[in-house]
């Protein structure tokens, strides 16, 4: 047997910059959102509803660009993370994601549709982690 074989092989592993990490949870939340919203529409009732002609023309306007501006934020916060200086983009990798988790758990206290809690916990998680990652953002000496 030679000794070339009884030495352990190491994987090589590369940093990676904190704001692609973040950049990148942006994206995965996002993506939750995403299906959250997809597989709703499979829930009983939810397209009917949709569906339904309103005369509040107004009311509809301003509850479709509500959850246009909630759901633009994840996706200009993927580019503005990898844009940003250090400062700016760790306050608002910490402030945008804190406000989020409060408005996923608020909205979600009165489900019970397992695909949505499983999905809102993805979410906290993952908003939570971006939180982490900018709350320990690496300083230079």
């Amino acid at each position: 047997m030679s000794s070339a074989n009884n030495s352990k092989s190491v994987f090589q592993d590369f940093p990676i910059n904190v704001k692609l990490i973040i950049s990148s949870l942006w994206i995965a939340v996002m993506f939750c959102y995403v299906y959250g919203d997809y597989i709703e529409v499979y829930v009983p009732g939810v397209l009917a509803e949709a569906m339904e002609v309103t005369s509040d023309k107004e009311g509809i306007q301003l509850e479709f660009f509500a959850v246009a501006l909630l759901m633009s934020i994840p996706s200009v916060m993927i580019f503005f993370t990898l844009v940003l200086k250090p400062n700016i983009n760790r306050w608002l990798n910490i402030i945008i994601p804190t406000l989020y988790v409060a408005l996923l758990v608020a909205v979600n206290l009165e489900t019970t549709w397992g695909f949505y809690l499983y999905l809102t916990a993805i979410e906290v998680l993952l908003s939570i982690s971006t939180v982490w990652y900018a709350w320990n953002w690496p300083k230079t000496e």
